[in-house]
């Protein structure tokens, strides 16, 4: 679960948020709360969070500041920035210190779930990659089989599915990230897994689907938004094929699901 320092000046929009994080989002947890920069770093000084989400405008120190010492301190800390001025030039500044996210008020619940749901992915990428090292056998002497290059490139194939579920996937643009033709990566796929990638790709987006609807209150408009299809309506008639409910139904009744979609 992702662990969030939350620095915002106003008490009860802080509220708000931990809310629409923990409750309406999920999947993370406001660990701790600043009100102000100095606060923030203070707090960090004993505390630990995998990233920080802070508002630009506050007394004492505001979000640019912190954000500049959070870096000085640990570069590789996530930092997301939350403002209610669209300026250009506090902007440049964010990007300046290469802040994860930088979202204007109101925060858009989609715009802010898909980072939520980057970090996450991120924070297991980390930590699988030292798990991957530490149990590898090149780390223990032994030699490191090399994959097979089709295997390779179905597994990068899935990653970058994985990584843009909530926007258009096309077969050619999969096909370009791996510089192959995509009549022969069709096929490819379809050799190597068993499944059309179309199919693959609606799958992963309705197994995505099923768990917003499980583990968070976000409205069936919103997921169907990130689970990559702009229309509500097209979405739930794909989930109610796929699954056999209702996203309303299945969000209810989850174990109750008439079929299941990777026996589809």
């Amino acid at each position: 679960m992702l662990q969030i320092l939350l620095v915002e000046d106003e008490a009860n929009l802080r509220l708000r948020f931990r809310k629409l994080l923990e409750d309406m989002i999920g999947g993370c947890k406001v660990v701790g709360e600043a009100s102000n920069g100095v606060e923030a770093l203070e707090w960090l000084r004993t505390n630990t969070a995998d990233v920080v989400i802070t508002d630009i405008r506050m007394n004492v120190m505001n979000g640019i500041e912190l954000t500049k010492r959070i870096k000085e301190q640990n570069p590789a800390m996530p930092v997301v920035i939350i403002s209610g001025y669209s300026d250009f030039a506090i902007a440049v500044e964010a990007i300046r210190y290469e802040v994860s996210a930088y979202l204007l008020k109101p925060v858009d619940r989609v715009e802010l779930t898909l980072v939520i749901q980057k970090l996450t992915q991120k924070l297991k990428g980390v930590a699988n990659t030292a798990k991957e090292l530490e149990m590898s056998p090149s780390m223990q002497g032994g030699g490191l089989p090399l994959e097979n290059e089709e295997r390779q490139i179905i597994r990068r194939i899935k990653e970058l599915i994985a990584q843009r579920l909530e926007q258009d996937i096309s077969l050619q643009y999969l096909a370009d990230q791996v510089n192959l033709n995509h009549r022969y990566l069709s096929v490819l796929f379809k050799t190597e897994t068993g499944i059309n990638l179309s199919d693959y790709v609606t799958q992963c987006r309705m197994e995505k689907a099923k768990s917003l609807l499980r583990h968070s209150q976000l409205k069936i408009q919103d997921i169907s938004r990130l689970s990559g299809y702009p229309n509500a309506k097209y979405f739930m008639s794909v989930f109610k094929q796929m699954v056999g409910s209702t996203p309303t139904e299945y969000r209810e009744h989850p174990e109750e699901s008439s079929s299941s979609i990777s026996n589809s």
